[in-house]
């Protein structure tokens, strides 16, 4: 009876000691044996990510996905993931943690990619969130592009080919003949052509050569700097041209300002003027009269002076050349 009973005994705490030890693995696979630290991420897609996900640091698994919960953020619906961390670990603030896969078949995991920064990251605090490539959802979304190019595009081309060959069909067959006779034509026109058109290419290809020669080129630039300097002499022209516009304006606005300060003696001076020349009118008859009889006498003095020189001494003529004694 008493050997039972110590059966009894050492099969009970075999027992025991076996569900304490799948307890510890258990713990142990789940990476939730010690203290923990929170941190958050956001991402848009969460595709692959549950309850229980790994978190890496660099590959180093350093804990999981505690809770997902979608939050509403300017109309976008986001997903905040709450990420349980060995506590302690530290985490640099320019981290970023991205959706990754190890494996082509691997689970996907919350890989935290370790910054530079001599900062670190507060418990309870927002990493930085990186969406990670899937290579299904990418091969989807190339296989619903491929499709939609193929209905959209692809098929009416081929329609608008196919009405076009179906309309072009006839015409073709009936003028096909003809096309390659034209053809045929045409490029024995071309060879007979061709030794002429090298020739006349050859030679506008001497005469361009010719006229951008240096010396031609030399000119040109020689031109070319005269016509510069000949609009900065324009340019300086102009200039000088409107400082004379405003000192013609400033004259004429002094003259119209003493014009208007002078008007009444402007006028006076008008009414003499008139008066004069009206008297000048008035007398120009016995004026030219006068002058024309000046001229007469000075005419005949001269006259006499060239006859005889004396008459400036004398004043008389000598009357051996009057007349009779």
């Amino acid at each position: 009876m008493r050997d039972s009973r110590i059966n009894y005994v050492l099969v009970g705490s075999f027992v025991l000691a076996m569900l304490l030890a799948l307890v510890v693995s258990i713990a142990v696979i789940s990476g939730r044996t010690g203290r923990t630290d929170s941190y958050y991420v956001l991402y848009d897609n969460v595709g692959g990510v549950k309850y229980g996900t790994k978190v890496l640091f660099e590959g180093f698994p350093i804990g999981q996905v505690e809770d997902i919960r979608p939050q509403r953020d300017d109309g976008k619906v986001r997903f905040n993931l709450r990420l349980a961390v060995t506590g302690g670990w530290q985490i640099p603030d320019d981290s970023v943690a991205r959706i990754a896969a190890s494996g082509f078949l691997a689970a996907v995991a919350i890989d935290i990619k370790g910054g530079s920064s001599a900062g670190l990251l507060a418990p309870g605090t927002q990493i930085k969130s990186q969406s990670g490539g899937n290579l299904f959802n990418a091969m989807a979304d190339i296989a619903s592009e491929v499709t939609n190019l193929s209905q959209t595009g692809l098929r009416p081309l081929i329609e608008t080919l196919n009405r076009t060959v179906a309309a072009f069909g006839p015409v073709l067959e009936q003028r096909a003949p003809q096309l390659f006779d034209n053809l045929v034509s045409l490029s024995a026109d071309l060879a007979a052509k061709t030794p002429r058109i090298s020739t006349n290419v050859e030679q506008m290809t001497s005469g361009m050569n010719r006229l951008f020669s240096p010396d031609n080129t030399r000119k040109l630039e020689d031109t070319i700097g005269n016509v510069d300097r000949t609009a900065s002499n324009l340019a300086e022209l102009t200039g000088s041209l409107h400082a004379s516009k405003a000192k013609v304006d400033s004259l004429l606005t002094t003259l119209d300002k003493m014009t208007s300060d002078n008007s009444e003696s402007v006028g006076q001076g008008l009414k003499d003027l008139r008066y004069s020349l009206q008297a000048v009118a008035r007398n120009i008859d016995s004026v030219t009269y006068n002058l024309e009889g000046t001229a007469r006498n000075m005419n005949e003095f001269s006259r006499e002076i060239r006859q005889d020189p004396g008459l400036l001494l004398g004043g008389n003529r000598s009357r051996d050349e009057t007349g009779p004694k």
